[in-house]
């Protein structure tokens, strides 16, 4: 039962290594796709992250993750502007500072709790992501480009996350999302000048 228990997460972290490329390529290119085969990525993902004991990622793909894929679907379908697209944009100072403040405070928060009430792995580190995350999914979702950065930062985390708690594939994939993060920075950057031209 065992062996058949480890083979089905083995197949689970490979189907969220694949889904998760593709939605990064995706959003790179501003296809509508990335949102409905995100919420394919986060079902694919809660045995592995439930596995590994990493609980705030887990919170972070249910009650993150997945309502902002639904968000983000709908919002680049009704925020087009009267020439049919959604254009890129900078989130401001601001927003920025705001997402700051709240994502320290969560992380704070939700560290200290999952530190002192589950047998979570790494609360604090955990935590940082989930928030970091969080902010990063909703810039994402509003198209704008800071989320490249924030994701930059959330990968390199991550990465170092997965190998800990022993689930390869998804640290390879995260570190995969590194260099996406740069492109998609880069790729999103020249859509917004083509815009202003």
């Amino acid at each position: 039962m065992t062996a058949l228990i480890d083979a089905w997460l083995f197949a689970d972290e490979w189907v969220g290594l694949v889904l998760g490329l593709v939605v990064v390529v995706l959003l790179i290119r501003q296809n509508m796709w990335a949102w409905p085969i995100g919420v394919a990525y986060v079902l694919a993902s809660v045995t592995v992250l439930i596995e590994a004991r990493l609980y705030a990622n887990l919170a972070l793909h249910l009650v993150g993750f997945l309502p902002l894929n639904l968000y983000g679907w709908y919002y680049w379908i009704v925020g087009k502007d009267d020439d049919g697209a959604l254009p890129v944009t900078f989130a401001g100072t601001k927003i920025i500072v705001t997402l700051a403040v709240l994502g320290a405070i969560g992380t704070a928060v939700l560290g200290w709790y999952f530190a002192t009430n589950t047998d979570a792995a790494w609360p604090y580190w955990d935590n940082a992501v989930f928030a970091a995350s969080l902010a990063a999914m909703w810039l994402t979702a509003r198209k704008m480009i800071d989320n490249w950065v924030v994701w930059f930062f959330v990968n390199i985390v991550s990465v170092v996350l997965y190998f800990a708690q022993g689930i390869p594939l998804y640290a390879i994939l995260y570190g995969i999302y590194i260099g996406l993060a740069i492109i998609g920075f880069r790729e999103w950057r020249k859509s917004m000048q083509l815009v202003s031209t």
